[in-house]
């Protein structure tokens, strides 16, 4: 029976790619890069170019061997040249997708159906769920109802011209949040930066040393602040260490902050007002009049949410619920093994999901790799899907 991979991102595609040349039959659900290809042109990667890559056994596909090919090297990395170089990559490790959709996952351990939208039914013995973050949009309460022409998760929005002209505010402090109101200024758009808390920019002047010292501080993977950044590059690690200290880390590593190459487009070019919340919205015909925590009142013509996400096991509605309450979790978060299996043996979460167990670098591109690998080595011909080593699920992991 084949390995189903729920998803075509960077997660999916390089755990297929490693399942592909490890000799298991792989069928890959999803479009290509679905999320990816949503979001606002003119955008840029976060990532160094050292942790943009996806994962293949042998390297062969790296972003290295792109940009040698294309005869470009971008950096800070457009959006446009990540997508294409995931498109190349996807051609030559992955030639073969299944577009389907997933509508319902049922099962258990060792043997699950998965139903789709087009009306097929595929069984298999194991699945991967390489999901990505977009159901996982966080949108805080005043928010709830707001007209669609007048307030947006920034991941709902792809144009930045479409607001030439009009007043917004950006509510975040993230870089998608920075990144927004750049492009939002850039646009010709009349934009106001609301934030909780002062902007943090990541600082890299420990980045600037000579490679081998540099080494000492930051991992390849690039996830976290210097000397963390090592910790956080070792997800199996991260998995044995006491859940206080993981939580720690992961919020530490993934803190609202803006790349230090956006600074000059924000710093004193976009309006910031730091220290407020919004209280409340409110549609006053085709504008928004907020009124704000210190007192203050905006009307505005758009409302864009840069909240984040805020990954949930509770999310997965296509998820029979007797299969997720068979889960073991923590925190809405499954607890996964060192293949990144769940407590339902053949049952494996890759990417932000998988953040609970095995830390912050699930959120970045650069933890395909590590969970590439162990996803493939749990895969192996003649290993049927069992849990494995010591039992990981502690005291406090729940069942629905």
């Amino acid at each position: 029976m084949s390995t189903i991979v729920v998803g075509a991102g960077p997660y999916g595609l390089s755990v297929a790619a490693h399942l592909h040349q490890g000799g298991v039959e792989v069928r890959v659900l999803g479009r290509p890069l679905e999320f990816w290809e949503g979001m606002p042109e003119g955008m840029f990667l976060k990532s160094t170019w050292s942790a943009s890559s996806l994962s293949d056994p042998g390297g062969s596909w790296s972003l290295d061997r792109f940009a040698a090919e294309v005869g470009d090297r971008p950096e800070p990395i457009p959006l446009s040249f990540f997508t294409a170089y995931c498109r190349w990559f996807q051609e030559r490790a992955v030639p073969e997708l299944d577009g389907g959709r997933l509508s319902c996952l049922r099962g258990r351990a060792g043997r699950f159906t998965l139903e789709l939208t087009d009306g097929r039914r595929l069984e298999t013995e194991r699945v991967v769920m390489a999901i990505g973050i977009a159901r996982f949009k966080v949108l805080p309460a005043f928010a709830s109802g707001l007209p669609p022409h007048l307030a947006s998760h920034s991941a709902d929005l792809v144009r930045p011209a479409d607001f030439r002209d009009r007043r917004v505010a950006v509510v975040g402090a993230g870089q998608s949040a920075l990144e927004w109101a750049a492009l939002l200024h850039e646009a010709g758009a009349r934009v106001e930066l609301l934030t909780r808390r002062p902007v943090v920019w990541v600082d890299r002047r420990l980045y600037r040393l000579h490679p081998l010292l540099r080494s000492l501080f930051y991992a390849r993977s690039d996830v976290g602040p210097a000397g963390l950044s090592r910790l956080a590059d070792l997800p199996g690690v991260v998995r044995r260490l006491p859940r206080p200290w993981r939580s720690a880390l992961l919020r530490r590593c993934v803190r609202p902050a803006g790349a230090d190459w956006l600074r000059p487009r924000v710093v004193g070019i976009v309006p910031i007002t730091a220290g407020v919340e919004v209280r409340a919205a409110t549609p006053e015909g085709s504008e928004l009049e907020l009124e704000l925590s210190d007192g203050g009142r905006r009307r505005v013509d758009h409302l864009i949410l840069a909240t984040g996400y805020r990954p949930d096991l509770a999310r997965l509605e296509f998820v029979d619920p007797d299969l997720r309450g068979a889960v073991a979790s923590q925190d809405g978060l499954p607890v996964l093994d060192r293949h990144y299996q769940s407590s339902v043996a053949g049952l494996h979460f890759v990417g932000a999901l998988a953040e609970g167990s095995c830390g912050p670098i699930c959120r970045f591109v650069a933890g395909a790799a590590a969970a590439a690998r162990q996803v493939a080595a749990a895969a192996r011909p003649g290993h049927p899907p069992m849990l494995v080593g010591p039992d990981p699920y502690p005291a406090g992991a729940v069942r629905d």
